[in-house]
């Protein structure tokens, strides 16, 4: 392998790590639902994570990211979207985790097409997605290599990195056995993903 690409796929897996280990939408989610329904039913939400970033990605590759310079209201559209389902995500966490375990957030956590879907209006996979395709890619005959390089490298650096979530959430569940602190604990949790939203009025 080339030695400017094996060193730019280095930079760029230090940026995903950075992406994917700190809080955001995806982080949040995936924390609550490790706590709330455990990590083998969690799984799912985690792999819809990769699978829809990985989509956005390629797709922006091919050249979507260049519809927002032709159509500047797609970008507005998209941001309010985000709004819009971030709130709802976030309102649907605070009011969840009441009395018993029947009563929790949701009566089942995320699916892969619900979480897939989720990336495509999630603005740090937009960001994450955005720089690795400007800022982590060769010119010239090497664009290719070290675009699809990029993928390959935000996946197996994301899937670990997110898991990591999954897991925190479930060390947490130990605390929550009584649904006081249940309560306590998606109240938080639904005002972190709110503390979130400001980065999309940008």
């Amino acid at each position: 392998m080339d030695s400017n690409l094996l060193t730019l796929l280095m930079s760029a897996a230090l940026f995903c790590i950075t992406m994917t280990m700190t809080p955001g939408p995806n982080n949040v989610l995936l924390a609550t639902s490790g706590a709330n329904f455990g990590v083998r039913r969690t799984l799912p939400h985690l792999l819809g994570i990769r699978l829809g970033t990985t989509s956005l990605h390629l797709a922006v590759l091919l050249g979507l990211g260049s519809l927002f310079s032709q159509w500047p209201l797609l970008h507005e559209i998209l941001k309010w979207l985000s709004i819009g389902y971030l709130a709802y995500l976030a309102i649907g966490i605070m009011l969840g985790g009441g009395a018993s375990a029947g009563n929790r957030v949701s009566s089942k956590p995320m699916t892969i097409p619900e979480a897939a879907m989720f990336q495509w209006i999630n603005p740090k996979s937009w960001m994450a997605v955005m720089t690795l395709c400007s800022a982590f890619t060769l010119a010239g005959q090497d664009y290719w290599q070290s675009a699809l390089g990029g993928v390959l490298v935000f996946n197996l650096v994301g899937f670990p990195a997110s898991f990591t979530w999954v897991w925190v959430g479930k060390a947490i569940a130990r605390w929550l056995h009584t649904p006081r602190r249940r309560r306590g604990f998606n109240l938080t949790m639904g005002m972190a993903l709110l503390s979130t939203l400001p980065m999309l009025l940008h």
